[in-house]
């Protein structure tokens, strides 16, 4: 397609430096079919880099999409779950700042909560790399895992801690308890757990040319 632009533009140009009177006029042409050539080369050039790719690239890119795909889909199951407990943790320690006498159900509740939040914490650190992922995605998901693994590592301190303060054999007073569980979530809080930037470096990563990220 290039050769026959370059030869059709050839014979115009040699066409009309004979038969155009003004020289102008001829200077004005050959810009402009400067500017259509070049615009040409670079459709055809950015095509071509585009179909390099070969079908077994393409095939392999589709496998780890599912791969990190399926993963991901797990992964965000665990961080719903882990989400939950935090909520309810908040509540609990929110109904505490209301009661005028201590209740048992609240270190229940708090014993409930600090067992579910054990067990999640050990499927979080047993987290693995899918074996067959390539190795660029699989540094970016074992940031994702370490950042991950943090967040639930605070997240638990912080609830077995409360329900230790909770706890009837410590309890002295709701106002002490409260001024306990208050230093105690300021203190031990976990940041946020924002791993965006490494879910969207894999996604861009694992794209087929041309076809964009897949989400």
């Amino acid at each position: 397609m290039l050769e026959v632009i370059i030869i059709l533009a050839a014979a115009a140009l040699i066409a009309l430096y004979k038969f155009l009177p003004n020289r102008k006029v001829f200077i004005f042409l050959c810009a402009t079919l400067t500017i259509v050539f070049c615009v040409s080369a670079f459709v055809q050039i950015s095509s071509s880099r585009q179909e390099v790719i070969s079908r077994a690239e393409i095939e392999h890119i589709r496998q780890q999409q599912k791969i990190f795909g399926d993963w991901y889909a797990a992964y965000q199951k665990d961080i719903e779950h882990l989400d939950r407990n935090w909520q309810l943790y908040h509540r609990i320690i929110e109904t505490l700042k209301t009661e005028e006498i201590y209740e048992y159900s609240t270190y229940e509740q708090l014993q409930e909560l600090e067992l579910d939040a054990l067990e999640e914490q050990a499927k979080i650190h047993a987290l693995k790399i899918p074996a067959d992922l390539d190795a660029n995605a699989a540094t970016l998901l074992l940031e994702i895992i370490k950042k991950t693994c943090n967040y639930v590592d605070t997240q638990t301190k912080i609830i077995s801690a409360v329900r230790m303060a909770a706890d009837p054999e410590n309890f002295k007073s709701l106002k002490i308890l409260n001024q306990v569980v208050k230093e105690i979530t300021i203190r031990e809080s976990p940041a946020g757990l924002f791993t965006a930037a490494e879910v969207a470096a894999i996604r861009e990563m694992l794209s087929v040319p041309g076809e964009g990220v897949t989400r």
